[in-house]
């Protein structure tokens, strides 16, 4: 007899994979994500990171509100690339800091 036991958020989050724009080199580079730290916590204003959302099939490309042109160009043009690593059938959503959806919220740990 099997017991099932229920996933955690955390165990959950585990596949979630975030990246961070290089603006230097043109690409993202994935990011060592802390298990024990909600994702929120790699939230800063002058980044743009790229979160892999299984659950979702989702690629969120999130904009910090002191990003520049070029990062949010960059991210556009290279965020097809990450998609077709990890799921051609993975809709891809751009995201501005302070404007996102209760989908990205949750999966970030901003609310419950």
């Amino acid at each position: 007899m099997t017991h099932e036991q229920p996933t955690s958020e955390n165990e959950k989050r585990e596949i979630v994979l975030v990246f961070q724009l290089n603006e230097i080199i043109e690409n993202f580079d994935e990011v060592d994500i802390n298990k024990d730290a909600p994702l929120s916590a790699l939230l800063y204003h002058d980044l743009v990171l790229s979160f892999v959302d299984p659950e979702h099939k989702t690629v969120w490309i999130w904009k910090g509100r002191g990003s520049t042109t070029r990062m949010r160009f960059l991210a556009a043009q290279i965020a097809p690339t990450v998609r077709d690593r990890y799921g051609i059938d993975y809709t891809i959503i751009a995201i501005d800091d302070g404007d996102e959806p209760p989908e990205f919220k949750k999966l970030c740990g901003l609310e419950e």
